[in-house]
């Protein structure tokens, strides 16, 4: 990069002590989201401080956490507010613009010298204090610079926060229309635009497909990507397929083991309860693979109306009913016997699959469009941060 200089951070931001003032609200410092109002954190932490005995942080101010900053935890003040005492506020100087420095915080280079600047015998003890958080040294580009590609990231940051809120409303759209179909409360039109008036009936899950247990393994059967896939949890993100973590073996199983189309992967024993009951509908990739032990396949009749009953909150509560007191699972004699209210008419179901369906299309596009947002601000921060890539001011 071209007029760069080498710099201490300590030449970069001072350490302010600033008391704060009545009326301004709390903020935190979070991993993943910067400096937060504290009223918005889903879990909220009582203080019996004052303000005074808090510390100002004005908006282009940065905090962070001397415990935790080497995990990330800082961020850039959009507005003044209060801080715990416990947190360093940093007053940029005039060489410095704060919200580039916020992005340059978060690189893995930083981060890393975060770590080896902080001191403690333990990681859960490490503290970076001012005085050794001011002996990091940096290359940056003149001011200039530094406010342009702040300009270009925070352009990404603006498209990613739309994305999340584009998804988030779509989730909850979904949500709410599966709540409608799947109980009755809304009726759907059939294909004389009359809409459907038949009785719905109460089935068990037995009567509606056939549950598959998985396979046992040992470490021994388990090789290279030359081998037959197996689906586990962790394949399973968001209701969908997910292939960033896979296993494969060697051994043989049963052709009815053997994943089909249109197949309904279900996690049914797991460490974390929360993980219970979340089920992927099997296509592509997923075909002609192994299930592991803690997984099931169910095989309906109507797989695409079912794997939307699984996705409900109907399918949870009976999860819930069924956990084991001790250990998180649900065995597959139970599972068969879940009881559900659906549609008398076959139509019915396979119209408020096809509406749910179509809602579930436009979220995995928007999780898509997210995450390739992502990867494309992480590889331009790598670029315009390391100077591989120069910007025109």
């Amino acid at each position: 990069m071209l007029n760069e200089q080498t710099e201490h951070l300590g030449d970069l931001f001072k350490s302010s002590r600033q008391k704060g003032e009545e009326g301004l609200p709390l903020l935190s410092v979070t991993l993943n989201d910067g400096l937060v109002v504290r009223d918005q954190l889903d879990r909220r932490t009582e203080t019996s401080l004052s303000s005074k005995d808090h510390l100002m942080v004005k908006k282009g101010y940065i905090a962070y956490n001397m415990m935790r900053v080497w995990q990330g935890a800082l961020g850039r003040a959009t507005t003044d507010g209060l801080v715990s005492p416990a947190y360093v506020v940093l007053r940029p100087t005039k060489k410095i613009d704060s919200l580039y420095a916020e992005y340059l915080f978060k690189t893995s280079r930083l981060i890393y010298l975060f770590w080896a600047y902080s001191y403690g015998l333990t990681k859960d003890r490490l503290r970076l204090y001012y005085n050794d958080f001011s002996r990091i040294s940096v290359r940056i580009p003149k001011i200039e610079t530094q406010k342009k590609i702040a300009q270009i990231l925070s352009t990404w940051d603006k498209a990613i926060n739309t994305t999340e809120q584009l998804l988030a409303n779509s989730q909850q759209q979904k949500k709410a229309l599966m709540q409608q179909l799947l109980t009755g409360k809304k009726r759907l039109l059939d294909e004389n635009g009359v809409r459907f008036s038949g009785e719905w009936e109460q089935k068990p899950l037995g009567k509606l497909g056939e549950v598959v247990g998985g396979l046992t393994y040992s470490p021994a059967d388990v090789t290279d990507e030359e081998g037959t896939l197996v689906l586990r949890s962790s394949n399973i993100q968001n209701g969908s397929l997910s292939f960033n973590d896979n296993v494969y073996v060697t051994c043989t199983v049963p052709e009815k083991n053997i994943t089909r189309e249109n197949d309904i992967l279900l996690c049914v024993r797991n460490g974390s309860k929360a993980l219970i009951g979340k089920s992927a509908l099997l296509r592509g990739k997923g075909i002609n693979c192994f299930h592991g032990a803690f997984m099931s396949i169910f095989r309906a009749k109507e797989p695409l109306f079912i794997f939307q009953l699984f996705q409900s909150n109907l399918f949870y509560k009976e999860v819930q009913k069924n956990l084991g007191a001790t250990i998180n699972s649900i065995n597959g004699s139970d599972l068969r016997k879940f009881k559900f209210l659906i549609p008398g008419s076959k139509e019915e179901r396979d119209k408020i699959a096809a509406v749910l369906s179509s809602s579930d299309q436009e979220v995995s596009a928007l999780i898509h469009k997210l995450d390739t947002l992502k990867q494309e601000k992480k590889a331009l921060m790598q670029q315009l941060l390391t100077g591989k890539r120069r910007v025109i001011v």
